[in-house]
């Protein structure tokens, strides 16, 4: 389980970075285009159409990277007082359930990204842009972030529904005010 954390932890790093990078590109590349319409009166081309696909990508990419952190919202009113071991199935057959949700769309988005590939879709705005490459990355994230649900189902039930909330435990030195 060490090495699948190491490996998960690596992954996540590289996918967030891949996302701040493309984050930057929206943060820039949209103060430019409207700093042009401003001062020149006229956009910069392809930047509104790179900015919708940076989103998706932002999106599948930094959902590893949040998973990995456990930094979802995640609401345990409930759980948080059942028995450890109740907690930890529970939590199990959530991380199930969300897998297999995940696998449900992510097959027909693999399908979609293998045909848009064969195709080399692309859409038109003011310059042509592929999308392709886009429906890959919806595809991968949805198909990792399934392994990375499943992973989490493992450890909560390994753990004995001790999984990372964020907040202290029982356990832990909690710092009264």
């Amino acid at each position: 389980m060490n090495l699948l954390n190491r490996f998960e932890t690596l992954f996540a790093w590289v996918t967030g970075v891949i996302a701040m990078a493309f984050l930057l590109f929206l943060m820039v590349g949209t103060s430019s285009d409207v700093a042009s319409r401003f001062f020149l009166g006229n956009s910069i081309p392809g930047v509104f159409e790179m900015a919708e696909l940076a989103m998706v990508v932002c999106v599948m990419f930094g959902l590893g990277w949040a998973q990995q952190g456990r930094k979802h919202i995640r609401v345990t009113l409930l759980v948080d007082r059942l028995p450890p071991r109740a907690r930890a199935g529970l939590e199990a057959f959530a991380w199930i359930a969300t897998a297999i949700l995940l696998m449900l769309i992510a097959a027909p988005a693999t399908q979609e990204a293998y045909h848009s590939t064969l195709d080399r879709e692309f859409r038109w705005g003011v310059v042509r842009m592929p999308v392709w490459w886009v429906k890959i990355i919806v595809a991968l994230g949805l198909w990792l972030a399934s392994l990375q649900m499943l992973k989490c189902a493992v450890e909560a039930l390994a753990g004995g529904g001790r999984m990372n909330t964020g907040r202290p435990t029982e356990q832990q030195d909690v710092p009264h005010a």
